[in-house]
């Protein structure tokens, strides 16, 4: 049979990572603190305990399963890695509806992180590079949409159900919806790369011969690369950043707040608008990673993330700016996330890129979770949230900086002919 006449498989997996992405990063990643006042009024947790659950499930995932998700995508392919994360996150969603102690909440953080290892940007990344070369960063872009779309619609989709059902009720809620939609599209939805289905990255026709699969880059050369730890140094510093703002801001809000109901219009809008704008950030950054160097448009958005978050301080005493902060922050953070698979592929190549990305993302993982600990602990401390967020977006301009390090030779990052020659060599 001649697939080359059907219609490319490509757009329905860009379509499937999509609902993946809004639903995994911008339902549940995005959603989860919007319930955080309720935990702090229903039992009277600190700020800083809170956060601890988020920090402690990813310190002990990431480091022991992030590598090993990275290879099970490549043992088992991306289908069943990602049923069993929509699983992991339902489990987490009913697990927190039903809790009553820290002790319990830290416990289903700890599926809560399974499922964004599984299901979230990890293998997402990894099939739209597989499916897209000419078109990657657009169709990146497309899918990282998802996330903006998701994270816009939560904070009021969370505020009906809440009203409606209560808090735990609007958790169970919306574990039926993750569980039912993500398992289906994973099961029958899904499928690894192109040739799978006898077609080509991007939908083009077979000229010649097939070419035959890459064999995987040895990590003892990837390591070796400069590359390699600048670009895993810099996409921490910067995504912690973002962890930190984005895990703080409901509180943060009602800290600010004149009234509860401000506070409570407060943390649906705002988050809102941010998400939106990240939409934006997300299409523009994909356009651009197609047409200039990457690392040139990474270090553009890390500047527009700490450049951005001395707005929030300054919108205590001066609250219109924080539509200001809301539009800015969230162009930077729609394009900071997507940028780290590029970028990754871009400087070491497709062979292996689940097994790269899968460290680099861990590594990412664990300063999101940690960053905003940090900062709440500092607001328990001082009383203000002022001090953390400086520290934030000092962190983001030093990823910046790390990322300038990464050099080119010829147009081509250095690490791909460093790479190329250790091959050889072998």
């Amino acid at each position: 049979m001649n697939n080359q006449n059907k219609p490319f498989y490509g757009w329905f997996i860009v379509a499937t990572t999509f609902i993946f992405m809004m639903m995994i990063v911008g339902f549940i990643l995005y959603g989860l603190p919007q319930f955080f006042p309720n935990y702090v009024q229903e039992f009277g947790w600190r700020r800083d305990q809170i956060q601890f659950g988020n920090t402690l499930s990813k310190i002990i995932v990431g480091p022991l399963f992030g590598f090993a998700a990275g290879w099970a995508l490549e043992k088992f392919g991306p289908r069943s890695v990602m049923a069993a994360g929509a699983l992991f996150a339902a489990v987490a969603l009913i697990g927190f509806s039903q809790m009553n102690s820290l002790t319990q909440l830290y416990s289903f953080y700890f599926f809560n992180a399974l499922g964004y290892l599984c299901a979230g940007p990890l293998p997402c990344q990894v099939i739209i590079s597989n499916w897209f070369a000419r078109l990657r960063g657009r169709m990146m872009g497309i899918a990282y949409v998802g996330i903006g779309i998701g994270g816009a619609i939560v904070p009021w989709m969370i505020r009906w159900a809440r009203d409606a059902y209560g808090w735990r009720g609007a958790l169970q809620l919306l574990a039926g919806i993750v569980f039912i939609t993500l398992a289906l599209l994973a099961v029958f939805v899904i499928r690894r790369q192109p040739s799978d289905l006898g077609q080509l990255p991007d939908g083009d026709e077979q000229k010649g011969e097939p070419k035959p699969p890459l064999p995987p880059v040895k990590l003892s050369l990837v390591f070796r690369t400069p590359a390699f730890w600048l670009l895993a140094l810099g996409s921490v510093f910067s995504i912690s950043a973002v962890g930190g703002i984005t895990q703080n801001l409901p509180l943060y809000l009602t800290d600010i707040a004149k009234t509860n109901e401000d506070a409570k219009s407060a943390a649906a809008v705002y988050p809102s608008i941010v998400l939106f704008s990240s939409i934006a950030g997300r299409l523009a950054t994909g356009y651009f990673a197609d047409r200039f160097r990457k690392k040139n448009v990474m270090i553009a958005i890390f500047l527009i993330v700490a450049l951005s978050i001395p707005l929030l301080v300054w919108a205590r005493d001066y609250p219109a700016l924080l539509y200001v902060f809301a539009v800015t922050f969230g162009f930077g953070l729609g394009a900071d996330y997507m940028l780290v698979p590029l970028m990754t592929a871009e400087c070491f190549g497709l062979a292996g890129l689940s097994r790269i990305l899968g460290i680099i993302i861990t590594s990412d993982s664990v300063g999101e979770a940690t960053m905003p600990l940090l900062v709440a602990n500092i607001r328990e401390r001082t009383g203000s949230y002022s001090s953390g967020f400086l520290l934030l977006s000092v962190i983001a301009l030093l990823g910046a900086m790390v990322i300038a390090g990464i050099r080119y030779r010829n147009g081509v990052p250095a690490s791909r002919l460093q790479l190329e020659n250790q091959t050889q060599g072998d």
